[in-house]
């Protein structure tokens, strides 16, 4: 007797930690995107400066700011970490998808995880920028350049990350699917609209610059939007498996 009420305490005690700690994933994705918002707005990156600015308008940027600009990579370097647990926990839900490809879980946590790295890689250029202000101007141009393009072209990852996600919602056979069908074709639309970004490569103004109407703005909507979305559909999701649907 006392066994089996071992048993039922450490299954109950199981299932709360499970349940923490999945809420926690959930959470921390827009836990990322206020750290990113920080990381932006402190060095007065928000809105990105112009690929049109001169390098002498560029240079004063990083002499002029320095301090701020270190502790924006510092505020972004803190936020990438919950990217990680935020792709984790979406996978852990997809587990209970039945009759999906295990294609989809993976592809989904592989790119997601990777993604923290697209989001580091052009604050760290930002933070080697900042390191000597003084350097040679078109060489801190040129991580300028750098980064910006690096924060805003990477794409791939994205769209893997938002077609493994829409793959699994749409496969999913579940009596109770663990994610709404409309979940999948948002997670395509939003795939859809990263990939215009790729064309600041060739347009230094317009829309499709850096800091354009569509490779920024629409790109950034979309990204904080599905964020917002994923975080409210994994707590209902979480939800539902504690009640054992």
């Amino acid at each position: 007797m006392m066994q089996d009420w071992h048993n039922i305490y450490t299954q109950q005690r199981g299932n709360a930690m499970n349940k923490l700690d999945q809420k926690i994933g959930a959470w921390s994705g827009p836990i990322f995107a206020a750290f990113l918002g920080a990381a932006l707005m402190v060095p007065g990156f928000f809105p990105l400066p112009s690929p049109q600015l001169t390098v002498d308008e560029v240079v004063a940027i990083y002499q002029g700011r320095t301090g701020l600009i270190r502790v924006g990579v510092v505020l972004a370097f803190i936020g990438i970490t919950f990217v990680v647990p935020f792709a984790a926990v979406i996978s852990t839900q997809m587990r209970r998808m039945h009759g999906i490809s295990q294609m989809a879980i993976y592809l989904q946590l592989g790119a997601g995880a990777a993604g923290a790295i697209v989001v580091l890689l052009p604050f760290l250029v930002i933070g080697v920028a900042s390191f000597r202000p003084d350097r040679d101007p078109q060489l801190t141009m040129m991580l300028n350049d750098t980064a910006w393009l690096g924060f805003i072209t990477v794409f791939p990852l994205a769209v893997a990350q938002n077609v493994g996600l829409a793959m699994g919602t749409l496969m999913d056979k579940s009596a109770r699917p663990v994610f709404p069908r409309w979940v999948g074709y948002f997670n395509l639309w939003v795939g859809l609209l990263f990939i215009p970004a790729v064309l600041a490569f060739f347009l230094k103004s317009g829309p499709f610059a850096w800091d354009g109407l569509i490779s920024f703005w629409l790109a950034a909507c979309a990204f904080f939007g599905w964020l917002l979305v994923m975080t409210y559909v994994l707590l209902k999701a979480i939800g539902e498996s504690d009640a054992g649907a």
